[in-house]
């Protein structure tokens, strides 16, 4: 016969619900599973057992250098993950399930992770699991005794469907058609594209602005399946980054690159959005690409005339047109990979040479 329920269920339960419903954080459940076990480090967590990377989505006991730590090397070896990648979804097991102790103690992760942090064992669930990616509930604990960590194991048993069906629910409900809609048209309104993206470059949705400059073709298009087609190397590669489903907290600023088409050149700027870490599991990062056509008609000739009239370098060629095409001396310099210092002494030379003293009078030499 089974044994009585934990006596921490029922009100763990109802804090799972409460933080579904705003009513409370997701991290004062953690807090609270956490009173359950001795010296307890609980989170919530995504594993990946095709790249074999991870990462703590959410933790509680744990410090910011110890989950970065494992973010970025423990998670890769994990000795309880290859068992855990394959454990039936929501029951709940204790370490030695997954690894025999003896063997658990002769890893680094043990001695220079779990040890490091005041544990010896641990509990775990997985809540659910898509496409080689689990998401799990864990806690690790100073206690090694089996029996005692199989009473908090049975209880993650318990809470798993719970868990399940709230991140099922916000699943079903994680998307506003209607605010989607609105902030597709806004962007229609100023003629700027937007396109969300999603994992492997997917296209999730796009306003008509971005359709047409898509279309002209050159640096950046539409593939067949419905996925962004990048030709130039600089956004490509700052995209790759910013798509990968393991990502630092802390997103870096928008970038901003600038891509030649056939129809002339597009402001391209990439913004990874912010999402709570469950939004994260399931959908993985969303990437947003602003796109604007730049500057100002410039002369048919420019380059020759930039080239031959005033023996202008072809790195003084690159911020000239860069400036014109809109964009600012840094920006420039990110977009042709050189320092602000030295696209600072491209500029100067530049006006030395066009016989101009500032970026307007620059433009204005330009245009036609």
């Amino acid at each position: 016969m089974p044994g009585a329920p934990h006596p921490k269920l029922e009100a763990l339960t109802a804090l799972i619900y409460a933080a579904l419903f705003g009513e409370t954080t997701w991290q004062t459940f953690l807090d609270a599973l956490n009173g359950t076990m001795p010296d307890a480090k609980s989170t919530l967590f995504f594993h990946d057992a095709i790249a074999r990377t991870g990462g703590l989505s959410l933790a509680s006991g744990i410090q910011d250098t110890e989950a970065e730590a494992y973010n970025h090397y423990y998670a890769r070896i994990n000795p309880w993950m290859p068992k855990a990648a394959v454990r039936p979804v929501g029951l709940g097991v204790i370490a030695e399930q997954m690894l025999p102790r003896s063997d658990l103690i002769k890893t680094e992760f043990y001695n220079d992770f779990v040890r490091s942090i005041g544990c010896e064992s641990s509990v775990g669930v997985t809540i659910m699991r898509e496409n080689g990616r689990s998401f799990n509930l864990s806690t690790l604990t100073s206690s090694a005794d089996p029996d005692n960590n199989r009473v908090n194991a049975d209880l993650l048993s318990d809470l798993a469907p719970h868990l399940r069906r709230a991140f099922d629910f916000i699943r079903r409900d994680r998307r506003d058609p209607e605010n989607d809609e609105n902030g597709l048209a806004l962007f229609d309104a100023i003629g700027a594209g937007i396109v969300y993206l999603g994992e492997n470059q997917q296209i999730r949705s796009l306003n008509r602005v971005a359709e047409r400059l898509l279309a002209e073709g050159g640096g950046i298009g539409t593939g067949p399946s419905g996925h962004l087609v990048i030709d130039d190397p600089a956004l490509g590669a700052r995209l790759d980054m910013l798509s990968r489903h393991h990502h630092p907290a802390i997103s870096p600023p928008p970038s901003t690159t600038l891509v030649k088409t056939k129809a002339g050149s597009l402001r391209c700027t990439l913004v990874r959005l912010q999402s709570d870490f469950i939004t994260a599991f399931l959908e993985g990062p969303t990437i947003a690409l602003i796109i604007e056509r730049t500057g100002m008609a410039l002369r048919s000739d420019i380059n020759e005339a930039l080239a031959s009239g005033n023996q202008l370098t072809a790195a003084e060629m690159r911020i000239a047109s860069a400036i014109a095409d809109g964009l600012s001396l840094r920006e420039a310099a990110t977009t042709h990979d050189v320092s602000y210092e030295t696209a600072r002494s491209h500029l100067k030379s530049i006006y030395s040479k066009l016989g101009v003293n500032s970026q307007v009078a620059l433009v204005r030499r330009l245009m036609p």
